[in-house]
């Protein structure tokens, strides 16, 4: 007796039996862009995770349907579940997905460049990460003292032994003065840096 013939579905068939399926109800599935291949939505999640462990801790959203084969609308979702689980301190940003561990090595790269200059604008950091000056001022806020050991006045970032120059140059001129003098045009004359310089001659004038 001939054994019975095997049964062989093609790819086609099988696409089309899930897809049936999944209209049904009867499976819970996405199809990818191209509509060859599926995955479930527990699947893509763990797939944007990764997408946004492999890039450091911050995505653009928009990015992630080319990396994933997958509809943004699928996309959205599961960054949606993603934001509500709270995992890593992910938070959306405008377009982009960041994790606390993204904002931590930037505090530590803003930590490390002040080191080299002294001072750092906000606005210069800001523009360097394509980020919003007030999200900056944000990240930078909570971390002060932790992960950034900088001093944050009128905008801008100061290490102490730059704030330690500032104060010696501001008693410098203050002492060199022999009669009243308008602090506007010191400021201006000296090229002191502003919230330093008022900061300076408060803490000169308490001190006697």
């Amino acid at each position: 007796q001939e054994a019975p013939t095997a049964f062989k579905l093609s790819e086609p068939n099988i696409v089309e039996i899930v897809s049936t399926l999944s209209q049904l109800r009867l499976v819970d599935v996405l199809f990818t862009t191209n509509g060859k291949e599926y995955l479930t939505p527990e699947q893509l999640l763990r797939e944007v995770g990764d997408e946004i462990l492999s890039h450091g801790g911050r995505v653009n959203v928009a990015d992630l349907p080319a990396l994933l084969n997958v509809d943004l609308p699928h996309i959205e979702r599961a960054v949606t579940q993603l934001l509500a689980a709270g995992r890593d301190g992910l938070q959306r940003v405008g377009g982009e997905v960041l994790t606390e561990y993204y904002l931590d090595s930037l505090a530590e790269e803003i930590d490390t460049a002040l080191r080299g200059v002294g001072r750092l604008t906000l606005a210069e950091v800001a523009v360097a990460h394509a980020l919003s000056t007030d999200f900056v001022t944000s990240v930078v806020e909570s971390r002060i003292g932790a992960l950034i050991h900088a001093k944050l006045s009128g905008g801008s970032l100061f290490t102490a032994s730059y704030v330690a120059r500032h104060l010696a140059r501001v008693r410098g001129v203050l002492s060199a003065l022999h009669g009243p003098a308008s602090l506007p045009a010191l400021l201006k004359a000296h090229g002191f840096n502003e919230a330093l310089f008022y900061e300076a001659v408060g803490s000169l004038h308490a001190a006697g």
